[in-house]
């Protein structure tokens, strides 16, 4: 695989450290049209090189994803951009663009952001130094 392939657009870049970021990583991948996504791990230092306009720390603190024209979203605004390139989701995407939608679409980011912070917390392995 040429670099070119390996960091083809767009990429969702995740923990594969993080139990609750390696299974919706899991989960979106039982979704059609989740093979035209590219998952990066954040610990693929390479792709910091590849794309400087994020770093490993900024993307310890939330999940990113990088859309096809380079652009960079982070946190929920990234849960809503993968949103529209997954098929069977990007169908109720109008709803997550709504304010309502967009709400919901926060607050779950929110929840499932505290819940892998405990995670963090309590899980001996996540407290190791991953930096780069």
């Amino acid at each position: 695989m040429t670099s070119d392939d390996r960091f083809r657009l767009p990429i969702l870049l995740y923990d594969d450290e993080c139990s609750l970021c390696l299974r919706f990583k899991q989960a979106m991948e039982r979704l059609g049209g989740h093979e035209a996504i590219n998952k990066i791990s954040i610990h693929d230092q390479e792709i910091y090189q590849v794309f400087n306009q994020v770093t490993y720390e900024q993307c310890q603190q939330s999940v990113h994803f990088i859309e096809v024209n380079g652009d960079v979203f982070k946190g929920a605004e990234a849960v809503r951009k993968l949103m529209h390139h997954l098929p069977a989701v990007e169908e109720f995407g109008w709803l997550a663009e709504s304010e309502m939608g967009k709400k919901a679409v926060n607050y779950f980011y929110d929840m499932a952001e505290h819940y892998r912070k405990q995670l963090h917390n309590r899980c001996p392995s996540c407290k190791k130094d991953h930096s780069i």
